[in-house]
């Protein structure tokens, strides 16, 4: 339904604090409702008067209806009824588009907000410098600080989603054309021809995809948001950090690539029979072309940042001589030392472009580090130190984070596929209904004696071990993590060990616990991990660090809304007594999606309430394919998330490294006995034998299946279907669709 303009901007009315907000949003009326008017025009003129009077007459009865008029109601549904097939995408088309430029009217009222705060990082709320300015009013002192800093790591790891509707040539298109209203006063919209010609051409556009989108084109949407937005906003951060320890904490010193980015796209084969090894050395290829294409962007304003003659200031000989060790390598290096003769800074930066390209020597991380930290160095010894601030830190900070491969690739099954792998390994077809001490023993046996692998495999065990050798060439900061869902039991996590035995890979392994049984387990099974004597050395290998997963959608799905979240605030508590236990470190892994039901919400929030898993300070959290196009679409959107998140991380780190505030063994009984009623509760409606069939009615999950939003199928499996079939992505979108808060409250109350 289409709301008022008074009903638009409410929210803002009730949330906006500061007093330019409130005096701003006449401003945000008068562009939503030139915006409106100029798309109503187009409409006219394209489509005819009459598709325009339809537009209206719907806008007026839902208006109506929504403010009790029952008759209205009735009248809106009727002439709904008799649209014909090209009337009705029209009017679809004519409601997407307003409401859409009704989101960039907004977020252009939002952004100018956040810039008008900008003036005193300190005072502005849940960022970077107010974290700093609070760790130094809580008395923190410089050598605490330097450690929270030094162990601090926040990895957010970016997943495919099959219910994201936009393709990238909207998501460009939109994007477009917020740029041009960022540039305009509200009085030019009405006016000028740019807004014109981009509203016509998105109304021209398809919205639909002509074919399911292939896990490639999933790859690239998730990039674009690197190169619209995260390529530039990471420096920005950096020098959030560094101007807020400067200011706080003298001769403290920032530490590099604490924020980090992971991918699933093109690794997570759960459930998505398209995830081919083939498909994973694509993704590889694409995430590294990505990065190095934004590397040379910025080692080319490097170039032209770093002119500096040494006829007009001595430049420190070891930039020569690492120039000279870098050239030596490189075929080019001649042209380039003539060319540049008394540049020595661009000689250096010149080399390290060519061998971005050179195939036969690339370039490594480490040494473009290493050349970042030589000109920091040689600059801050001459007259031109103020140089090594601009471009230079922008570049030091973006290979950092992206480093030459843009995000660290995970790689997901699920337990049961490892299960009949190791089964066809073994040459034991019964292995996995054996029991689990039996299973870890076979498997502890053959990791240390080592076996026969069998000449025949299955082709699911093929593809399994395939999965492997597609990352094996990799460089290990190309990779993330091997995550197991459903994960049960211990056998379930060392199950991949043998596999990685077998490839001669050697990815740390999370468990993934999904389920509110899982949850309530897990202790349990990572203590049996980690007394393992196998699977401990394994973890040593790994830097003495255990990833454990938390799944939020599928224990929502199993048992309901609150006795998800308590399974999973008991679920923290622990594991983390776990890890103390056995002096490893963890690090959370946050599967939380974008909806309530999914662990939505503001994320410095949801991490400072749970802050337990931050002892180690390190944390990763997924950001799943329906909020990225929210959160990282605009750079200051973008910036202003990702400086919640620091803010949040930096602040639980803190709070993680003290005594946890007991909590009254009534409130924990309470909690306990509504968890347990809430389970009784939702288990009741939806293990009921007809509910499978009552959801199908009443929201359209059929056709969210058969509609081209993403590569992975909204089952698990072929075949007969379950509720446990299900991915808990479309079962919460399905609900969404119909306006029924199921997942989001049932049980609750």
């Amino acid at each position: 339904m289409l709301p008022t303009h008074k009903s638009i901007t409410r929210t803002f009315l009730h949330a906006a604090t500061h007093v330019r907000a409130i005096d701003e949003l006449p401003e945000l009326r008068a562009s939503v409702r030139t915006l409106g008017a100029r798309l109503g025009g187009i409409i006219g003129r394209l489509e005819g008067a009459a598709t325009f009077r339809t537009v209206e007459q719907l806008r007026g009865l839902a208006k109506s209806s929504r403010d009790g008029d029952k008759r209205a109601g009735r009248q809106l549904a009727s002439v709904v009824r008799r649209l014909t097939t090209k009337q009705a995408l029209n009017q679809a088309m004519a409601f997407t588009l307003f409401f859409e430029l009704v989101n960039l009217a907004e977020e252009n009222f939002r952004i100018r907000l956040l810039r008008a705060r900008r003036g005193d990082a300190a005072q502005r709320k849940e960022s970077i410098a107010a974290a700093v300015a609070e760790l130094k009013r809580l008395g923190v002192e410089p050598k605490e600080m330097q450690r929270l800093l030094d162990q601090l790591g926040i990895e957010l790891v970016f997943t495919a989603h099959p219910t994201e509707a936009k393709r990238r040539t909207l998501l460009t298109k939109l994007a477009g054309l917020a740029e041009v209203l960022r540039e305009l006063p509200t009085k030019q919209l009405a006016t000028n021809p740019e807004i014109e010609r981009e509203i016509l051409s998105l109304w021209l556009t398809d919205r639909g995809r002509p074919a399911r989108p292939t896990v490639l084109d999933e790859a690239r949407t998730g990039l674009w948001y690197f190169q619209r937005t995260l390529f530039k906003v990471l420096p920005q951060l950096q020098r959030d950090l560094v101007s807020a320890l400067e200011r706080y904490y003298p001769g403290v010193k920032a530490p590099k690539g604490w924020l980090r980015f992971g991918s699933w796209i093109g690794g997570d084969r759960d459930g998505n029979p398209f995830v081919t090894a083939d498909v994973t050395t694509e993704v590889l290829k694409l995430q590294r072309k990505n990065a190095l294409v934004a590397m040379e962007r910025g080692l080319q304003r490097l170039s032209w940042s770093l002119t500096l003659s040494s006829l007009r200031e001595p430049v420190h000989p070891s930039v020569t001589r690492l120039a000279e060790q870098f050239g030596a390598q490189e075929p080019g290096w001649p042209e380039i030392k003539a060319r540049h003769r008394f540049e020595p800074y661009r000689q250096l930066v010149f080399v390290l472009r060519a061998r971005l390209s050179n195939r036969a020597q690339p370039l490594s991380v480490a040494e473009i580090g290493r050349a970042m930290a030589v000109i920091e160095r040689a600059l801050h010894q001459s007259r031109a130190a103020i140089l090594a601030d601009g471009t230079l830190r922008d570049v030091d900070s973006n290979v950092a984070t992206f480093g030459l491969h843009t995000a660290r690739l995970d790689l997901r099954q699920h337990s049961d596929v490892h299960g009949r792998t190791v089964a066809d390994l073994l040459g034991l077809p019964d292995f996995p209904e054996r029991p689990e001490e039996e299973k870890c023993r076979l498997l502890a046996r053959a990791l240390k004696r080592g076996f026969e692998v069998p000449v025949k495999l299955t082709t699911e065990s093929r593809a399994a071990l395939a999965a492997l050798e597609a990352v094996k060439p990799a460089p290990r900061d190309a990779l993330g993590i091997y995550v197991v869902s459903m994960a049960a039991e211990a056998s379930d996590v060392m199950e991949v060990l043998l596999m990685q035995a077998v490839v001669g890979t050697s990815l740390p392994v999370a468990p993934l616990f999904e389920t509110l049984g899982d949850l309530q387990n897990a202790p349990r099974v990572l203590g049996a991990l980690l007394g393992n004597p196998i699977y401990r050395r394994w973890v040593k290998h790994q830097g003495n660090c255990q990833h454990v997963m938390l799944g939020y959608s599928d224990s929502n799905k199993d048992c309901g809304y609150f006795a998800a979240n308590w399974g999973l605030h008991q679920a923290q508590d622990a594991i983390a007594a776990v890890g103390r236990k056995h002096a490893v470190r963890l690090t959370m892994f946050h599967g939380r999606g974008g909806s309530i039901a999914r662990g939505g919400g503001p994320a410095a929030k949801a991490v400072l309430a749970q802050p337990v898993g931050l002892r180690d300070g390190g944390i990763r959290i997924t950001e799943q394919g329906e909020v990225l196009s929210t959160r990282y679409h605009d750079p200051d959107i973008a910036h202003r998330v990702l400086e919640q998140m620091a803010y949040g991380v930096l602040l639980g780190s803190h709070a993680a490294g003290g005594e946890p505030p007991a909590r009254p063994a009534t409130w924990l009984r309470a909690m306990e006995r509504m968890s347990v009623r809430s389970t009784a509760v939702y288990h009741s409606l939806v293990q009921d034998p007809d509910f499978l069939a009552f959801w199908q009615a009443a929201t359209p999950i059929d056709e969210i299946g058969a509609l081209n939003f993403g590569s992975r199928p909204s089952y698990r499996k072929e075949g007969p279907r379950s509720l446990d079939d299900l991915r808990a992505i479309p079962w919460v979108f399905s609900w969404m669709q119909s306006r029924f808060n199921h997942p989001g409250l049932f049980g609750l109350g």
